[in-house]
């Protein structure tokens, strides 16, 4: 699981994250074995040459390193010794002016070579880094020479970096380095893969502070064939006003221009035609293509096939144990399509239609037609029936999609329109279709053109619901069973889309409506004539969504008392539901509701049952609200690694549900979790967490955003920044919330001396508490002995922190209140009173991870240790064999996860030893333990 979850974590690490990662271990590990070969390929753009400038820098900033930067030129690749030329001239040695003859002799200028950098390190306490970039092109004499002083310098200081352009040709020198560095242990070969859609979206998060969606990953994946220098110029020209407004958008504008002189297409155009013709047509299908099929393919196109030079020139690959043909890569595979035009594109997807079946060979069917004709038709509605039955909506809408760009009679294309929105709504991807927004808004007046075009309009960014025009479609009488349907599922929508609008007050209108509306509807779907509106019928489910709905306007709203007395009743009839994308939405609000009246524990199962639901139901509203609210019920009880885990596994799917806020909210969760735990650097989340407050509407616990800051400033120590956090517009406006920042907010206002405002909120959580403020976030009797405490009524805070450390119900909590506690004891002379409040402090902070509080807490029990005069003998004599391992590598300065290495365990498994012994020791830093070491050793020090 541990390995699982790093990946997950790693697919949404920024690459440039993940490239200063590398760069950090990799001198750290030649630094430990005393020099190593590195070597690097990928395709051209890929980023090679950046990621090589980046080891020099790093290497001389480190101060601990000579550092020398090289590169070939492929003008000098048939000149001898050229490159060795280069390399002496570009600094490595002093003193040295090489000029080669006809009587060079390549292993003595290799001895030479060795001899002289290592007489320039002797007086040197570092090491050497030498990067030599484009080794591809080194020409044949100065590669002999190389070959000679590879294994003669790397483990002697040296950290020798060869960059390499893929794919590696046999007998190459790239492919000689390669295998060089995989075969040895102690060596790394490291390819550059294109950026996946994860990590683009992660690169965006970190240079504009806003995620983006994932069908915008894709596209500029597309663009850029997953380049780095790609991707970063297409991100780099993203606009500020666009940046602005990404966090609410489905898709993002992509300034490229897509070069004919693609990297990816050097090889592809060295092919002969035949090779040419036979890598087309392979990316072209867009899948496998068993041989047998691409030779059956060539021969109705009339073309030779010429496989075996494509493969060799690793343009395509064999798989399947050489049964069947793909591109060598996705991206190649788009490069290469991208270059067929139209009119020799057509035959060969006939072709292709021919040896493929179902969905593969309608798609090549439809993209060779010249026409649109009603067989294709008659074939396109037949599928469409069928996928839709079986749920493959995705298959579907791509279908329709590739016949309407093939249709263009306006009968087939209205027909076409309405099928692809149809489709599109029941998938809850309408926002795929917002190009054709002013097509459907020409369409014929009818309910079901109004329903479309109003619905599809509601997905673009800033378009507000028309109030007339939807009164006006409300106002309409239906005069078929397929008007019912269609104008009760539009009132239903008109409830889901005001609820995403600051217009709550005509909220419950819009429900008594829809109520009505949907109670109209027929029981039957035999009585519809268009069973393409079959899915809307769901009287059962609507009808309990819309009572959901009442219930969270009342939560909204501070009306605990309705929402109590709806609860019963509500559960009860969700409960009698089916698995369906009903439930889980009927299940999200309720357990929304729990939270809000302090059901946390059925709150956190229903949430889980939610999520669990997902994986076998359609697409429901509140898929990423169903996540954001697990984690949020995972965090309040303390429950941070499950939190984190869950988050690194499901946080790229807030980008492809209706909720945009999840990816708001999910950003929000990535702060608080990570200032409380220490774990992991989220100051890239921190913009997008705050552009919640740009929303013009509130969803599930809007105010997570100022929890955040308030969590991240209480961290830092920074009371000012909590102050500022906990006040302003955003937090006087917010109505669906139950005051955790105000929680913190007392907590500051008593730091800073500002008593009497300090009691007047106070006063105002005890008045709202179990209402409109819970004690998730630190209980009322904790904040009255801190009040107490700063007021100097000692007796009165013993009383409140003895009440507030007997609530357990949260974790967090509980540890803040024991260490406040601790302290008051420690304070009042009382030391082992003391030493065991904080010694539970520690033990439940550690627990839980909250490594951000542990410092405190430790020093103060280290304290009540001096004040007994503990000896550091004494004390490490209470270690475990395990925890003095532990602690011998610790005083080397090692990091948790160079430790876990050294003992073949997970990261995690480290942290946990290390806290115990920190506990131990009570010491409140790992970089004390050498200091406690020496006093051991030495008592008189």
């Amino acid at each position: 699981m541990e390995t699982e979850k790093n990946v997950h974590r790693a697919r949404r690490t920024s690459p440039r994250v993940k490239r200063r990662a590398f760069v950090g271990n990799t001198l750290e590990r030649a630094k430990q074995q005393n020099g190593m070969l590195l070597v690097v390929d990928g395709d051209a753009g890929m980023g090679k040459t950046v990621l090589l400038r980046e080891i020099v820098s790093a290497a001389v900033a480190d101060g601990g390193w000579q550092a020398t930067f090289a590169r070939t030129d492929e003008i000098e690749r048939n000149e001898p010794y050229s490159f060795m030329e280069r390399f002496i001239a570009s600094g490595p040695v002093s003193d040295w002016h090489f000029m080669p003859d006809s009587h060079t002799n390549p292993v003595e200028l290799a001895r030479e070579c060795v001899q002289r950098l290592l007489a320039e390190g002797d007086g040197n306490s570092g090491g050497r880094v030498l990067v030599i970039d484009d080794a591809q092109w080194v020409d044949a004499e100065s590669e002999r020479v190389l070959r000679y002083m590879i294994p003669r310098l790397i483990r002697r200081g040296t950290l020798l970096v060869f960059g390499v352009r893929s794919p590696n040709l046999p007998g190459s020198f790239g492919e000689f380095l390669t295998g060089l560095a995989i075969d040895s242990p102690l060596d790394v070969s490291h390819h550059l893969d294109p950026l996946t859609a994860p990590e683009i979206s992660a690169l965006t998060l970190e240079l504009h502070g806003v995620g983006i969606s994932d069908r915008s990953a894709r596209r500029i994946l597309e663009a850029t064939g997953g380049t780095f220098l790609g991707v970063d110029s297409v991100l780099s020209s993203i606009s500020e006003r666009e940046i602005a407004r990404q966090h609410l958008t489905w898709d993002t504008t992509i300034h490229v221009t897509m070069a004919s002189d693609s990297p990816l297409l050097h090889r592809f155009a060295q092919l002969s035609p035949e090779a040419q013709v036979t890598s087309e047509l392979v990316c072209l299908a867009g899948h496998e293509l068993p041989r047998a099929s691409l030779r059956k393919a060539s021969e109705m196109l009339g073309s030779e096939l010429s496989l075996e030079e494509a493969l060799t020139a690793q343009v395509l690959v064999e798989s399947g144990y050489g049964d069947t043909i793909m591109p060598r890569h996705a991206l190649l595979a788009e490069a290469i399509a991208d270059t067929v035009t139209t009119a020799r594109a057509k035959p060969m997807h006939l072709a292709l239609a021919a040896v493929t079946s179902g969905h593969r060979s309608l798609l090549h069917l439809i993209r060779g037609a010249d026409r649109w004709d009603a067989a294709l038709h008659a074939a396109v509605d037949a599928y469409v029936d069928a996928a839709v039955d079986q749920g493959r909506l995705a298959n579907a809408a791509e279908i329709l999609r590739e016949a309407l760009a093939l249709a263009t009679t306006s009968d087939a294309r209205t027909r076409l329109i309405e099928d692809l929105l149809l489709v599109h709504m029941q998938a809850k991807t309408s926002y795929f279709a917002l190009d054709l927004l002013a097509e459907v808004e020409g369409l014929p007046l009818s309910i079901l053109h109004e329903v479309l075009g109003i619905v599809l309009a509601a997905h673009e960014v800033g378009r507000e619901l028309p109030a007339a025009r939807v009164q006006q479609l409300l106002a309409m009488e239906p005069s078929t069973a397929d008007e019912r349907v269609a104008l009760a599922y539009f009132a239903f929508m008109v409830v889901i889309l005001t609820m995403r609008t600051s217009e709550h007050d005509e909220l419950p209108q819009f429900i008594a409506l829809a109520q009505m509306l949907v109670a109209r509807m027929p029981d039957d779907p035999a009585e519809l004539s268009n069973p393409r509106i079959g899915w809307m019928l769901d009287k059962t489910g609507q009808l309990l969504l819309l009572d959901c709905y009442q219930m969270v306007h009342n939560q909204a709203h501070a009306d605990s008392a309705a929402v109590r007395k709806a609860l019963p009743g509500l559960i009860e009839r969700a409960e009698g539901l089916a698995d369906s994308a009903s439930k889980v939405d009927a299940f999200v609000a309720i357990a929304g509701a729990e939270v809000s009246i302090g059901a946390l524990d059925t709150a956190r199962d229903r949430a889980q049952r939610s999520v669990d639901m997902l994986e076998h139901v359609s697409l429901p509203w509140a898929a990423g609200t169903a996540r954001i609210i697990l984690l949020n019920c995972m965090m309040l009880q303390g429950d941070y690694d499950a939190a984190i885990e869950f988050m690194d596994l499901t946080e790229e799917l807030a980008y492809i549900t209706m909720d945009v806020e999840a990816r708001l909210s999910m950003s929000a969760l990535r702060v608080w979790v990570s200032a409380i735990t220490n774990e992991n650097d989220a100051s890239a989340h921190v913009g997008q967490a705050r552009r919640q407050r740009e929303m013009n509407w509130e969803g599930y616990e809007p105010d997570l955003t100022l929890i955040a800051d308030c969590e991240a400033s209480r961290a830092r120590g920074d009371d000012e920044g909590v102050l500022a956090a906990s006040s302003g517009r955003w937090a006087d406006q917010v109505r669906n919330t139950r005051h955790g920042f105000l929680t913190y907010r007392a907590e500051a206002l008593i730091h800073t001396g500002k008593l009497d405002e300090a009691k007047e909120l106070v006063d105002q959580l005890a008045e709202w508490r179990g209402t409109r403020w819970l004690e998730y976030w630190g209980t009322l009797d904790w904040l009255q002995a801190r009040l107490a405490e700063a007021q100097g009524d000692t007796q009165v805070a013993m009383w409140h922190y003895e009440a507030a450390v007997r609530n357990r119900a949260f974790p967090l909590a509980l540890g803040l209140a024991l260490t406040d506690y601790g302290n008051l004891l420690l304070l009042a002379g009382r030391r082992t009173e003391a030493a065991e409040r904080l010694d539970e402090a520690v033990r439940e902070f550690e627990r839980i991870g909250a490594d951000g509080y542990l410092p405190r807490a430790r020093t103060l029990l280290q304290q009540t240790a001096e004040a007994h005069g503990g000896s550091g003998a004494a004390l490490l004599g209470s270690l475990t064999e395990r925890e003095r391992q532990i602690v011998a590598q610790l005083v080397k300065g090692r990091s948790n996860n160079q430790i876990a290495e050294s003992f073949v365990v997970s990261v995690a498994t480290v942290r946990s030893h290390v806290s115990n012994v920190l506990r131990k020791l009570r010491l409140s830093s790992r970089g004390e333990v050498l200091r406690l070491m020496r006093e051991a050793a030495d008592p008189q020090t």
